[in-house]
């Protein structure tokens, strides 16, 4: 039987069993969560990303230099084909505004041109018809003796002048009072009745082709054609 006071000597020589510990003692201290979430992210060379919502952040990936060119370069290229197409818009009207003028004014020497060959054509029919008239002999009597008859002052002194061979042609019909001159100058078929009074003229008058034709072209002169 081993000695009693061997085995109850010192105490030093007890080592605690497992068994009988207390719940205090072989419970292990109880680390908070957010440092426990923190423990293991201390690794050699420094510090790693912590994660405190539980769950890692995705990294923001690096913006691609490439693909922002080509967006830049796809904008600078829209805002130049709108400039491109302002300025050719700009010129197309300017260009049209400049056409629309030129063929107003050539719309306006067309009309004038052939507004003169008309007039020129009837002035011609009308000259064509009216011709036999002035040489007609019948016609120039009847036409001195209305110019004649402009005057009717017994103390005017008509003087009629006519181309020599309108002369000749009615002179013979002519009344006796009837002053006539004749005047070379004069277009064949022109009349003219000079008028004086105490020795001055007082006034006159002139028929024949030439005077018809400018009452022609008055008549047919009205601004233009429409």
């Amino acid at each position: 039987m081993a000695d009693l006071s061997a085995l109850m000597g010192d105490a030093s020589g007890f080592r605690p069993d497992a068994r009988f510990a207390s719940a205090e003692e072989t419970e292990a201290p109880v680390m908070p969560m957010a440092l426990a979430a923190m423990q293991g992210q201390f690794v050699k060379g420094g510090l790693r990303r912590v994660n405190f919502g539980g769950r890692h952040n995705e990294a923001v990936p690096a913006a691609d230099p490439i693909a922002e060119a080509r967006a830049q370069g796809y904008e600078q290229g829209l805002l130049d084909a709108r400039e491109a197409a302002e300025r050719e818009a700009q010129d197309n009207a300017l260009r049209r505004e400049r056409l629309e003028l030129t063929l107003r004014k050539l719309d306006g020497e067309l009309a004038e041109q052939f507004r003169q060959r008309l007039l020129e054509t009837v002035v011609a029919l009308c000259e064509a018809t009216l011709a036999p008239l002035a040489l007609d002999e019948a016609a120039l009597l009847r036409r001195v003796e209305r110019a004649a008859a402009m005057f009717t002052r017994t103390d005017d002194e008509r003087v009629l002048r006519l181309h020599p061979q309108d002369l000749t042609l009615i002179q013979a019909q002519v009344p006796e009072d009837y002053v006539m001159t004749p005047d070379p100058n004069l277009p064949r078929g022109t009349i003219r009745v000079e008028c004086r009074s105490n020795g001055m003229e007082v006034g006159g008058a002139e028929d024949g082709p030439e005077q018809w034709r400018r009452a022609i072209i008055e008549a047919l002169d009205i601004g233009g054609l429409e």
